[in-house]
């Protein structure tokens, strides 16, 4: 079994599509309007994962603790977390703890915790 898509039920769609594109590297594979609001897929490609986000006037918020999403970073990642300091994200410090591989984290523009990691 695939895990098709995950879904974040976003404040600005605007925010969050830029966030996913200019630092995890996702592209839009479909964005619509179905009328009461504005829904976009993002994947690294098409036979991937998506993350569905979805901006809709009145409806309830994604909001969560104790959840991280983890990508593995496609660059360097002093110069991934340098570019998302660049763009005014919290970022923290680069972690260095075995077992775990080399990483830090961002938050999202909705609070969200992402995690990049270096390829092992």
């Amino acid at each position: 079994m695939k895990l098709n898509y995950i879904t974040i039920m976003v404040r600005d769609i605007e925010k969050s599509i830029t966030f996913y594109q200019e630092l995890v590297g996702l592209k839009i594979i479909r964005r619509f309007n179905p009328g009461a609001g504005e829904i976009a897929f993002l994947s690294h490609g098409e036979s991937d994962t998506m993350l569905e986000v979805i901006q809709i006037d009145g409806a309830e918020k994604v909001s969560t603790k104790g959840m991280v999403f983890s990508f593995e970073a496609n660059e360097e990642l002093e110069i991934l977390r340098d570019k998302a300091i660049k763009q005014g994200y919290a970022v923290s410090e680069v972690i260095d703890r075995k077992p775990k591989p080399k990483h830090f984290r961002v938050i999202d523009p909705d609070g969200l915790t992402i995690e990049f990691s270096e390829k092992e």
